[in-house]
This record gives structure tokens, sequence and C-alpha cells, in this order.
């Protein structure tokens, strides 16, 4: 082999690519046609085809018989004489088949069939990585090294040739990779074959990748006997998955931690030490939630009606979470992935509360409610009928629509009127003792406070002075 620019040469360069033959010679075809253009200020025609036995190209180019050549046309036209050589049978207006060589060409002609080639060789092949991966989206893509670490992306070579990148947004956080590195990523996208960038957009951050891994530890996923109905995932820091099962003889948490914990082991390794909560899904919402919670406990949860979703655009349930106050920290989780995975797992925002000040909170709530049956307009059975519309405090009645509290027999105008004022009347009265009892309540503290830190009072009468 002479020169580099022999199209045997980079015809086997492209054969270790995996590009089928087809390909090949159809590249090389327009790859001369551009370089005859280029040489000769016009396309000539050619016939590529494979020799038999060597495997190796066999270019030619389709000049017409004449008698004579005519001057300047020695590309397109060839003498009788010199056809009959090739074969004795060709006539005057016939397309003789002449071999071509490369070397033929000037130097410029000869890069512009190499960039012809290669770039047409290229764009197949990327057609053909569209085919073959086409219907992998979401699935674990096998046979992937680290090729080059870069501060935004990392480049995945897949199965040897193929090459595919993992954006930044895509990165598991906390992890790294050196050149060489095996990694198993999910394909998540396919750039289109006319794209400069890396076909394949690989993920690491993806929650499918989760379930991908537990369907290869769990045969039970893949036969159906168990399934994944929610999960939300902080990648590199915690994955809540919900699980159900089609059967009811296999338990579904226990189906995917495995004997010993060794299936959400395996995939906890997978990912690096990804923390796993694996709870039974239910459709109830507050429990959902209150599972989703664990590690922390949960001792009461309510709902607490809507708020505004600002990415998703829509109101969601709000759900209020009492955990005992040691477990507090637990329930949010560091920089509350805990409390905000549990939230997108089940579907809305939980709030938390410790169990020492949902308490304090329902006492004074307790202390404030007026029962309606301490109205004096209101006797025990006017009073049972307001408890049965959900009327059973003087707020409730004063919060109440007019037609509502008419509609309860017993009640007209003139009653209604004298409820109002009795109900409106209680409200302040308790509302006055309930802020007195706060007061002397804090008063009772401080002082207990100075008893214990005698110079802390020193300290804030000095300040006085000051």
């Amino acid at each position: 082999m002479a020169e580099i620019e022999r199209v045997e040469a980079l015809a086997r360069m492209v054969r270790e690519m995996g590009v089928n033959r087809e390909v090949i010679l159809s590249s090389i075809h327009e790859g001369l046609v551009r370089a005859s253009e280029w040489e000769y200020g016009e396309p000539m025609e050619y016939r590529v085809s494979w020799e038999q036995g060597t495997g190796d190209v066999c270019m030619e180019a389709l000049k017409t018989v004449v008698e004579k050549v005519d001057r300047g046309m020695g590309h397109l036209q060839i003498s009788l004489q010199a056809a009959h050589r090739i074969d004795p049978n060709l006539k005057l207006g016939d397309q003789a088949p002449v071999k071509v060589n490369i070397n033929d060409f000037g130097r410029a002609a000869v890069g512009v069939f190499r960039r012809e080639f290669l770039a047409l060789v290229q764009a197949a092949e990327r057609e053909q990585v569209q085919k073959e991966f086409g219907d992998k989206k979401g699935k674990i893509i096998p046979r992937c090294k680290v090729q080059q670490v870069y501060r935004n992306r990392i480049l995945i070579q897949v199965a040897g040739r193929i090459e595919a990148e993992v954006p930044e947004k895509e990165r598991s956080r906390g992890e790294r990779y050196e050149q060489g590195d095996s990694i198993t990523p999910v394909l998540v996208e396919i750039r289109p074959p006319r794209s400069n960038e890396p076909q394949l957009v690989l993920s690491r951050a993806t929650p499918v990748l989760v379930k991908r891994l537990f369907e290869r530890e769990a045969p039970e996923i893949e036969e159906g006997l168990v399934v994944i109905e929610l999960i939300a995932r902080e990648a590199g820091v915690r994955t809540k998955i919900a699980v159900r099962s089609n059967d009811m003889r296999i338990d579904a948490v226990g189906a995917f931690v495995g004997m010993k914990g060794s299936r959400v082991q395996s995939v906890m390794r997978e990912l690096n030490g990804e923390r796993i909560d694996i709870i039974p899904f239910t459709h109830d919402m507050k429990t959902l939630a209150s599972n989703a919670l664990t590690p922390a406990r949960v001792l009461h949860i309510e709902n607490a009606g809507f708020v505004r979703d600002e990415e998703a655009d829509q109101d969601i349930p709000r759900l209020v979470a009492v955990v005992p106050d040691d477990e507090h920290l637990q329930a949010i989780g560091k920089r509350g992935h805990n409390v905000r995975l549990a939230g997108e797992l089940a579907g809305c925002r939980i709030d938390l509360k410790t169990q020492s000040q949902w308490e304090e909170e329902n006492y004074w709530e307790t202390k404030l409610s007026v029962d309606a049956r301490e109205l004096p307009s209101v006797g025990e059975k006017l009073a049972e009928r307001l408890r049965l519309q959900g009327l059973d405090t003087a707020r409730a009645i004063l919060e109440a629509d007019r037609e509502a509290l008419l509609a309860v027999q017993g009640i007209g105008p003139v009653t209604l009127a004298q409820i109002l004022n009795d109900a409106a009347a209680a409200v302040e009265t308790r509302t006055r003792q309930v802020e007195e009892e706060k007061r002397l309540r804090e008063e009772s503290a401080g002082e207990e406070s100075l008893q214990e830190d005698p110079e802390a009072g020193e300290r804030k009468a000095g300040d006085g002075l000051d």
C-alpha cells in the first residue's frame, strides 16, 4: 500500500467499524462522482463492486466507445481500439468499463473523495445506530465504557464502536469516573443522524435506572407478579419506591428486598451506595405519605387543603404529618430530601410538625373552642340538630351561611340573630381568656428560666441600665 488514500485501505477501515458492504459501495460511488467533478469540472459515470475472491473494491469508470477520442475528453471517451483490449465485443457507442486508479486524480480531488466517502459512511452508520437503538429507549445499555471525562459531560463508548454521552444533568451526584471504567446507564434520548453530537444520550440520574436494576435482580417483576407503582429519586442520595403485588401469596416489599436484603443491596451497590426505601403501595394518600416518610415514624397525619405547585402549575394536596420530637430531623432528611421525596411519591406537599408542637397547638385550639350548647339561645334539642349539620361550635356557626342556619329546624330570623350575637360574644370572651392564660404561662416560664440561670436576669438588668 503506497498511499494512505487508497480506497481498499479506507474500505477495510470502514468494515472494521461494522458498516455493511452496500453502504461502503454507495459511499465510494458518491465520493468518485464528487472527485471527478472536482478534477474535470463535470461528474463521470462509475460502477463500484466487490471483486470475488479477494474481497477488494473494484472501481470502474464507464466511458463511451468512439473511433477517436476528442481532445480533452479522455475522462469520458475511449477509442475503439483500446476498448477491444478490454472486451472484443464492444462496439461504437457502447459503455466500456475502465478500471479507475485513485492515484490518477490530483491531490485535491483525492482529498474531496476521502472526505465525501467518510462523511457518507458516518451518516450511514448513524442511520444504522438509529435503527439498532430505536426501540431501546428507557432500557439499560450494556457494554459501556468511559472514553473521556469532561466537566460538563462524560463520553461513553458503546460496544466498542458507538459514541454516546452522559450530560451533566444526567449524572448522579457524587459519582466519579475515570477513562476505561465500566458504567451501567439507561438510554434516554436518540439524537437524529444529522446531529454532530454523540447520537446516544445516556443517564445515571433517571428513576428508570432504579426500576431496570430491580428488574435484573427480581424475576418476579419480569413475570408481572410484583410491580413498581411509584418512584421518586434524588440521584446519588435517596430513592423511594412504592410496590404492589399481583399475587396475594407474594409479599411485594419482600420480593424487592430479597433474602437478607440481597436484592436491594445489589442495586444500592450499583448506584454507589444510594439509599433505597421500599414501601407498600396504597391508593390512600395519607397512608402512602405516612409510609413514605420512613425511616421516621408518623404519629398523626391530616389533610390541610391545597397549595400551588409552581413547577407543575397546578394545585396539589397539602398534608400535615406529626412526628416524634427526636425524629423530626430524620423525617426532614439531609437538605430536606426525605420529606421532599415522600411528597413527590405521594403526589402532595408534606409539612412536618413535632409532637410537642402539635400538642401545644391542639391544646390552645381546644381551649378556644366554644360548644354550641354553651350558648344561652341554644337548647339541647337545637344543639343536637346543629351538630348533625356539622355546626357544633360557636365559630362554626359564625362561619356558616345564613341560608344553612335558617334551614335548621327551630331557627327563624329572630332566633338566628340571637344565636349569632351569643356566638360572637362567646368567641370574643373565650379568646380573651385564652390570651390571658397564654400570657400568664409565658411569665411563669420566664420566672422559671431566671431561677435556673440567675445571671441571665442580672445581665438583662444591666442592659436596661445601659
